[in-house]
């Protein structure tokens, strides 16, 4: 089953939109800037990471490569930010995405997001493993643990970023997403978070 981006969804994002647009006329210049989907705006950042760093979420729940190209312009341009970390790439499965057009559509993020971040770092971060348990089948729908490593494979071969290779911190002897790390099969829980975290911190040194 193919995800649906329903109306309720989109006034949503549209929403998260604008509180960033206007968070960002007081954001400042050189931090770290965390981009993506529901893993990224749930994640808890100041929890993990504020006491050392100045960080802003701007995650929205649902994207997809080609929403995020499409605004860039309108929430991640003139941060002049110093980090930038990136996790994008399930929805665009979930919706039947080719895995080769969600590489065009990410290395042309990226390399927008260079252009306007001259001196930042770009992490990107791979796409994250799902359950394979039936019980999480709804929320999970069509995305593959298969698709999901041919997907991380072809953007870990993207010249001119860091590839942070989580992925497999994560799965089981199944190669799916760990039950420990999971709530609904897609998305993290607090030991999910927590792991995920200890993952990315010598990235933030």
């Amino acid at each position: 089953m193919l995800e649906v981006v329903t109306e309720e969804l989109l006034n949503y994002q549209n929403n998260r939109l604008q509180v960033y647009q206007k968070g960002n006329q007081n954001i400042d210049k050189d931090a770290t800037i965390f981009v993506g989907d529901s893993i990224i705006e749930f994640y808890p950042l100041k929890k993990y990471f504020g006491r050392n760093e100045t960080i802003y979420n701007r995650g929205i729940a649902g994207i997809d490569t080609y929403f995020l190209e499409k605004h860039l312009e309108d929430y991640l341009y003139h941060l002049e930010a110093k980090r930038i970390f990136l996790l994008i790439g399930t929805n665009d499965l979930g919706l039947g995405h080719s895995i080769s057009d969600i590489k065009e559509k990410v290395i042309d993020i990226v390399s927008k997001l260079k252009i306007d971040n001259i001196y930042a770092e770009v992490n990107l971060i791979s796409v994250l493993p799902v359950s394979d348990l039936e019980m999480f089948s709804k929320t999970v729908k069509v995305r593959s643990n298969d698709a999901i490593d041919q997907l991380n494979s072809e953007l870990e071969a993207i010249p001119g970023i860091t590839f942070i290779p989580i992925a497999n911190h994560l799965k089981n002897d199944r190669n799916a997403l760990n039950d420990y790390y999971t709530k609904d099969g897609l998305h993290l829980n607090v030991l999910g978070y927590d792991k995920l975290s200890q993952l990315l911190k010598p990235y933030l040194s």
